[in-house]
Order: structure tokens, then sequence, then C-alpha cells
């Protein structure tokens, strides 16, 4: 992005103050601490999630089904009711069977060329009639070829959310597909210096595999074509994989030691893939709820390249703002030259001497006042201040610990649940899991994971329940097992705190 405020000179004087104001403006408008309205109308399923001062406040599903503008717009007024939303900030996050997400392979090319063959693609590839909006994102470069990611949506859509958002009064901050979100995961996995990671989802029946650096960089992000018939679901994924794994070590030189899997289960699992795959497959560190996937569609950065929000209301209340402030500058300008006016009438009334004098410096001053405004005025059109303002906050606490989390959690114990909340005196933290080893073990397990949990870096003071747990099922555990090869299962939930 061009730096539309870089100057050949540092600035100095009035003109400095004007442009430090103009940042703060900048950054208290799409400030993330302000309350906001988190959406998702997947598949024509509604919820909805305020979060307030970074924190989750209220969520609400609507029962039924979403499928028209009109259901949307009565879904959206009950959401704001039920969610006691009062801001004016919203992201949106949609899945549709219009939306279509396209690889391309195009050789290398100035974006003058490029941009239309692209937009000639979109033509060819759209289902919906009438014009279509799309969004691309470079990728690696093989073997004389570009790999270019294509988003198209319809326009119809997203012109018909941008009004019911106006009418609502709200000022629409994300409009994204749930790709989106899984792109975003690949900052939460635990990964070594140097290595790669592949992440492969499963969400609402689509297959995308994800693959970024050690510093959740993105490398590659593709779409899985519908299902073929006659190839297992299981082994087609795993082919997919390995032919991404190969492709990335080529071509980036990035080894991926690990292949994690997060998707619905009752559609694929990882047993269904790992025996047609090399690489060790993992779960998902986490079982994320909807109420996570809210969380991080709220917190995707307004310059995310899958924000198919219209620029103009992206600029709409930084440009409010500005020229609100700017006609009160110039107000007060003006209220400073009728003063400094009045004040030289008076005085000339007294010193008939100085006449010639005071008038040549009322001349200046007037000039000079002139100057300025015209100055104000210029400053609003050449600066753009909206189109350099892309930048978000990320959550406090709940993203970071979740991901250390994942990196503590002992092979032994299967964590079903990852409960987080802040409250006037703390952090409050809930962990339901279960173990298939015998009590012994378990016990040791879980008190060697309480004792990271409470020496890492967020020192959680947990209760001792747990262990409780797990000796009162010593006796119908070993009854519901009839034979010395079954494992028995022992569950626990850990309950602490962090202050």
């Amino acid at each position: 992005m061009i730096d539309i405020f870089k100057e050949t000179k540092q600035p100095s004087g009035f003109r400095a103050t004007i442009l430090d104001m103009s940042q703060k403006i900048q950054n208290t408008l799409l400030s993330n601490k302000q309350p906001i309205l988190s959406v998702s109308l997947l598949n024509g399923r509604f919820k909805a999630l305020s979060i307030i001062n970074n924190s989750i406040h209220l969520g609400w599903e609507k029962p039924g089904m979403v499928v028209s503008p009109h259901m949307l717009r009565q879904a959206l007024q009950e959401a704001i009711h039920h969610t006691e939303f009062s801001g004016t900030q919203i992201a949106m996050m949609f899945e549709d069977p219009r939306f279509i997400s396209r690889t391309l392979q195009l050789p290398p090319m100035f974006l003058t060329d490029l941009l239309p063959i692209l937009d000639r693609k979109v033509q060819q590839e759209k289902t919906c009639e009438g014009p279509a909006a799309w969004r691309y994102r470079m990728g690696l470069e093989s073997r004389g070829k570009l790999n270019i990611h294509l988003e198209i949506w319809p326009q119809h859509f997203i012109d018909e959310i941008v009004q019911i958002c106006q009418d609502f009064g709200l000022s629409l901050r994300q409009l994204a597909p749930l790709s989106a979100l899984a792109e975003n995961q690949l900052s939460t996995l635990p990964v070594k210096p140097g290595e790669g990671s592949l992440l492969v989802t499963m969400l609402e029946g689509k297959i995308m595999f994800i693959a970024g650096r050690d510093d959740g960089t993105l490398l590659w992000a593709r779409h899985l074509f519908p299902v073929q018939d006659w190839v297992p679901l299981g082994e087609r994924v795993a082919t997919e994989a390995n032919r991404t794994i190969m492709f990335i070590t080529q071509q980036a030189k990035v080894t991926i030691p690990h292949i994690w899997f997060l998707g619905e289960e009752e559609r694929l699992t990882v047993g269904e893939i790992q025996p047609h795959v090399t690489t060790p497959l993992l779960p998902f560190p986490i079982n994320p709820d909807w109420k996570y996937w809210l969380w991080v569609g709220a917190t995707l950065p307004v310059n995310h390249p899958s924000n198919f929000t219209p620029k103009q209301v992206l600029q709409a209340p930084l440009r409010n703002t500005l020229t609100k402030t700017l006609a009160a500058m110039i107000a007060v300008f003006i209220m400073l030259g009728v003063g400094t006016t009045s004040v030289i009438e008076g005085y000339l009334t007294k010193h008939h001497t100085a006449v010639q004098t005071i008038t040549a410096r009322v001349t200046a001053l007037q000039q000079d006042q002139e100057q300025w405004k015209s100055r104000l005025m210029s400053l609003q059109t050449k600066r753009q201040w909206a189109q350099a303002v892309r930048e978000t906050t990320v959550p406090e606490l709940e993203g970071p610990f979740l991901s250390y989390l994942g990196t503590i959690i002992p092979p032994q114990i299967i964590l079903q649940k990852a409960y987080l909340e802040r409250t006037q005196d703390g952090w409050i933290m809930e962990l339901d899991g279960s173990t298939s080893t015998n009590l012994s073990t378990t016990l040791l397990v879980v008190h060697q994971f309480a004792q990271q949990l409470a020496e890492g870096p967020y020192h959680v003071t947990l209760d001792e329940d747990w262990r409780d747990q797990l000796l009162t099922q010593t006796t119908t555990t070993t009854s519901s097992f009839t034979s010395a090869t079954d494992r028995p299962l022992h569950r626990f939930t850990m309950k602490g705190t962090m202050s």
C-alpha cells in the first residue's frame, strides 16, 4: 500500500499538528476496542455475538433458516435486541452455494495485464445473473506459472447486505467467506522455527488446504473440487495433502512435519485420512464452537484479501468524522478572524495616526487566514485518509492462551472443552477432558498437566476437585469392562482462575 502521508521533508508547525490529529482519528475510528456485532449466515443458519471491550457479551442463534434478504433483515434486528448490542460496527461471515472459489495458474505478468484476464475468468465462472464482485490473492510461483486464488460473489448480494446495514445505522467492517476464518488459524498452530504447517479444514462441507510458514504467513490456499463418488473421501483428501506437501517443499523449501485436521467428524475423520498419507496427521489443538468462529471473524483485519466490503463503505465513518472536524476548525478560524477584525477596528478609532500601518497588517492577516482556509480544504482531498486506515487489534488473552494450551496438552489427554471467561476478579478457566490410560497413569499425567498450567506464563490456580473425580471413577470404571484388553475412559474437569 502506498504511504499517502509520505513527504520529501518533515512537516513542521501547524502542518505537523494536523497530521498528528488525523493519525489519532484513524486509530480511534477503527480500534477494535469499540463494540462490534459479529454475525454468521452459513447456508441459511444465522448466529450473532456481541463483543464489548474485547470480551464476549451475549450470543444468539435464530431458530429456523434465513434464506432471503427480508428474513436476514428481520434476523439482524432480532440479533441486535437479543445480544443487547448498542454499537455501530458489524462483521459478517457468509457461506453460500452461490460463492465460487477457484485457483488459477497463469504466467507472471504486469498487474495491468493480469486484471483484464481475471475479469474475463470471472465472467466465465460466475453462476449468477448480473455483475459479480471478486477478490484475488497471489500465491507461489512454480515452473513459470503464478498461482492465483480467486473468490467470486454476486454483486447484488453485497449491495443488499450493505443496504440492510445502512438501514440499521451499522458500519460494515468485515464481509468475508468462511474460508477467511480457516486461514486465520495458521497463526494459532504450534510450529517450530524454520518449519511450515499444513491445515486441512472441512467446514460446511467444503474442504480447504492451507499452508504457511512458522510465523503464520500464508503460502498456499486451495479449495478441493466437489467430491468424486468413486473415490473415498479420506483417500482423496490424503492424495491432495501429499501433493500440497511436495509442492510446498519443492517451491518454498519449507519442511512440513505435521498435517493438522480441523473438520466435521460426522463427514470425515483423521482415521480415514491417515492410512493414505505418510506425514503424521494431528487433530486441531482445540474443538472450536460457533462463538469462537464469530470471535475470529470480528478480529479479522479490514484489509484482509477476502473482505468484500466496498471501499466506500469502509471509508464512510472516517470521512464523516474528518468532514465534521474540518468544519469545526474552519469555524474556529472564522471566529478568530472576526474577533481580530473587531479589535483592530476599535484600535483604529483611537489611533488615527497608525491607520496605514494597521491596515497593512490587517490585510496581511486576512490573506494568511484565507491561505490557511484553502490549505485545510485541500488537505481533505489530497490525503484521502480513509485509504490508509487498515488495522485491527487482536483479543487480549483468549487466542494466545488457547494457542499455548495446544502446545502443552499431553498426548494421553483428549480435551473436549476449553472455556475461558474474564470477570472483574480475573479470568475463569474450565477444561473438560478424558484419558484412556489406567488410573495411576491418568493421575500422573493430569497432575503434570496441572503443574504446567500453574508454572507456565499464565499461572493458573486450579481447584483439586479433578483428583477426587478420577478417584471416584475407580469402582464404576473397573466394573464396566469385562476383559483385560478393554481400556477404561477416565473423565475429569479442571477449574481454575488467572489473576
